[in-house]
């Protein structure tokens, strides 16, 4: 079955990237910290990627500020994704590259290059430590 987001948790995020576009100091030290403690949930990340590729009737910035956000989670926080939260970002992504949006388009094509670089480099790093282990042994 495929991740829908709670409904309450939902308006959460949406009011929360909402109030990241505020100009005051105080308003952003709190969406910060509120985004440091959401980030404890990896399915947080599920609900960014479900406002920026399913959310089509929100405004573009707000869609773009949860990939942005996204983008920098998947960069900091990726080896902690369990398998269906990875997969479902990475099935997003590849399903809405063509939004007709550019900005959309632009944000989704960032988030889907630093998720495949990092499945890439984790992948790696893993392949280079086992051939080490070989030679080490």
């Amino acid at each position: 079955m495929e991740w829908q987001p709670d409904e309450q948790g939902l308006q959460q995020v949406l009011h929360l990237l909402k109030d990241s576009q505020s100009p005051n100091t105080a308003t952003q030290r709190a969406v910060q910290e509120k985004l440091e403690q959401l980030n404890q949930f990896p399915d947080f990340n599920n609900y960014l990627i479900f406002v920026l590729t399913r959310l089509k009737t929100e405004d573009e910035p707000t869609r773009s500020l949860s990939g942005l956000i996204l983008k920098n989670n998947v960069k900091v926080h990726y080896q902690n994704f369990p398998p269906a939260v990875a997969h479902f970002i990475k099935q997003e992504c590849l399903n809405n590259i063509g939004d007709p949006s550019p900005l959309i388009r632009a944000t989704i094509g960032e988030s889907q290059h630093i998720f495949l670089s990092l499945m890439c480099c984790l992948k790696h790093k893993v392949g280079l430590g086992d051939i080490a282990k070989k030679y080490i042994n």
